[in-house]
């Protein structure tokens, strides 16, 4: 075989990435997440275990965190692994600064490139944090807060909150459950990108929850 037929050799893709542990079964569904975050996604999906999904969050660890570079990591991702009819693919974004008016054309445009590739888009106004807020407390009556706001309001409900220690909150199973009613009750749906305060995060867990396919260990 000469090296231009080596070349035009398609791509071999690696196995379903899915984790062998105990109890989980062969079928689980995976639930694949690229965020423009390093810690806060990562460490909150990880709190939850199930034997019939399992999520992966791509985080940013490199400093790509645009949202071109957030879809293309999961591309790269998707083009590189096996995956099975199940499986789910998620983009995960904050609007705070992505919503400036040099920026915001770029993030209609991911919105929409994601879409058309199947891939599911959950944003939030302002950023995640305002998705761990809602654990704790009932929906602000403002229709726009900073993240260093919402950071603020966790802290005077919880009493201490760092964004890169998620695992520390206090979250279980009764106040994913009260997140989940908080935000999809303030959630618009129509908008592809809210100008007001929300988060589609429920979106990702809403139905696993109801059916109590994923829960937090020990609660």
């Amino acid at each position: 075989m000469n090296s231009s037929s080596v070349d035009r050799a398609p791509k071999m893709r690696k196995k379903r990435p899915l984790k062998r542990v105990d109890g989980v079964h062969r079928d689980a569904i995976l639930v694949v997440i690229a965020s423009e975050d390093r810690y806060a996604v990562k460490q909150y999906f990880d709190l939850f275990k199930s034997t019939q999904i399992q999520f992966r969050v791509l985080e940013t660890d490199d400093g790509r965190s645009s949202p071109q570079q957030v879809m293309s990591r999961l591309d790269e991702y998707i083009e590189e692994h096996q995956f099975g009819d199940g499986d789910q693919f998620w983009f995960v974004a904050d609007t705070d600064h992505w919503i400036e008016s040099n920026h915001i054309q770029n993030l209609v445009e991911v919105a929409r490139l994601c879409r058309q590739k199947g891939i599911q888009v959950a944003l939030s106004n302002p950023c995640f944090d305002l998705w761990l807020l809602l654990h704790f407390d009932d929906f602000p009556a403002e229709q726009s807060l900073s993240c260093s706001a919402i950071a603020d309001r966790i802290r005077s409900v919880v009493g201490a909150f760092n964004k890169t220690k998620v695992f520390r909150l206090p979250i279980d199973n009764a106040s994913v459950a009260n997140a989940i009613a908080r935000s999809s009750a303030n959630y618009d749906a129509s908008a592809i990108i809210p100008e007001n305060l929300q988060t589609a995060l429920h979106s990702i867990i809403q139905q696993l929850v109801a059916e109590g396919i994923i829960k937090i260990p020990g609660q």
